[in-house]
């Protein structure tokens, strides 16, 4: 999707986007696309890999590669605590462009006239789902996964 969508204007009353924006080269074409397709009422929820989150912090501060992302189209590197480490990519071809922080993908969506309600975290690599579900509670910038709920805010 790093063209237009094949929808008229003010088509939808939601957008789902799970784990779609961090594979696109033109993700302003997708995020004006989002707010286009929206009726005036609309919302859309937008989620994506954190780059911020724990896991991929401590992967800096230790010299390695974030998870998320990559710099092989083919072979899965960079990282020694990956499990996948060394295995084919499984998106050969479609692998991360952009990753995300908080900010980032905040102002982003609200450049193109999308109202931010609200962005929290999921996941809490690598700790169970009620424990992370609570980490995430306490912590909303740096759980596993970013989540966004906007509305659409006006003409772009």
């Amino acid at each position: 999707m790093n063209e237009p969508l094949p929808y008229a204007a003010e088509s939808f009353d939601v957008v789902h986007s799970n784990q779609v924006i961090e594979h696109l080269e033109k993700t302003d074409v997708f995020v004006k696309e989002i707010h286009r397709v929206l009726k005036p009422t609309g919302y859309a929820i937008v989620s994506t890999n954190n780059l911020a989150s724990w896991h991929n912090v401590f992967s800096l501060l230790l010299g390695m590669q974030p998870t998320p992302c990559h710099v092989s189209d083919n072979v899965i590197v960079g990282n020694r605590f990956d499990p996948k480490r060394g295995q084919e990519h499984p998106e050969k071809g479609f692998t991360h462009l952009r990753v995300f922080a908080y900010q980032g993908l905040k102002e982003l969506l609200e450049l193109y006239g999308l109202a931010v309600e609200e962005l929290v975290t999921s996941g809490y690599y690598p700790l169970p789902p009620r424990a992370a579900d609570l980490l995430c509670r306490l912590d909303r910038r740096h759980g596993a996964f970013l989540i966004a709920r906007v509305r659409r805010d006006g003409a772009r």
